[in-house]
């Protein structure tokens, strides 16, 4: 497992052993393939069945909305950056809310959950809070249920990368923000 740099200082992601792409590329590159989102939506189409998703309960239209989100998704992590370097809001600690469930309580490594800008959204971004405006993204998907546990596509693997992911931060000593510079600045010396 590898900690890749996204935007600096603030956002980094995971870079799963045996992967070409960290998650946030590897997501990004899936919910832009059009093929692939529709096939798991057709696939999954009961779930859009629900009042939620009343006005996308096509799979073809939830295709679309996958594929307009992803952009602003996008978007929206560039400006956010551009806020949270000069200090303004919203900033990167807006745009992340706390995950519910078993880490209600969790004080060190909180995951966070991000939404894409749909309404309802499909899209999320799974991250544990570093620091202030500090997140490193573990994972994601398209969320077609209540909860990740209901949502296929997500409950086969979102909790456990999560849990995965802080225990290796732990046993690595990765605490904080300041930590995950450290990081980068080993990684720009392994670079040279």
């Amino acid at each position: 497992m590898e900690i890749i740099t996204i935007f600096t200082s603030y956002i980094y992601s995971i870079k799963n052993d045996g992967q070409d792409e960290n998650e946030f590329d590897r997501l990004l590159a899936e919910w832009n393939d059009v093929e692939s989102v529709a096939k798991f939506l057709k696939e999954n189409q009961d779930y859009l069945k629900t009042d939620v998703w009343k006005i996308i309960s096509e799979p073809e239209a939830a295709a679309l909305q996958v594929l307009d989100e992803a952009e602003a998704l996008e978007m929206l992590f560039e400006e956010l950056n551009k806020h949270t370097e000069v200090g303004e809001k919203p900033d990167f600690d807006s745009h992340f809310h706390y995950l519910e469930g078993k880490y209600k309580y969790e004080l060190k490594y909180p995951p966070m959950k991000s939404y894409g800008e749909g309404s309802p959204s499909l899209l999320r971004l799974y991250a544990i809070k570093m620091g202030k405006n500090t997140y490193l993204i573990t994972g994601g998907g398209i969320k077609l249920a209540d909860t990740i546990q209901n949502s296929p596509g997500l409950r086969e693997h979102i909790l456990q990368n999560i849990d995965r992911v802080r225990s290796w931060l732990k046993s690595n000593g990765i605490m904080d923000n300041e930590d995950m510079e450290i990081i980068k600045r080993y990684a720009i010396w392994d670079l040279i």
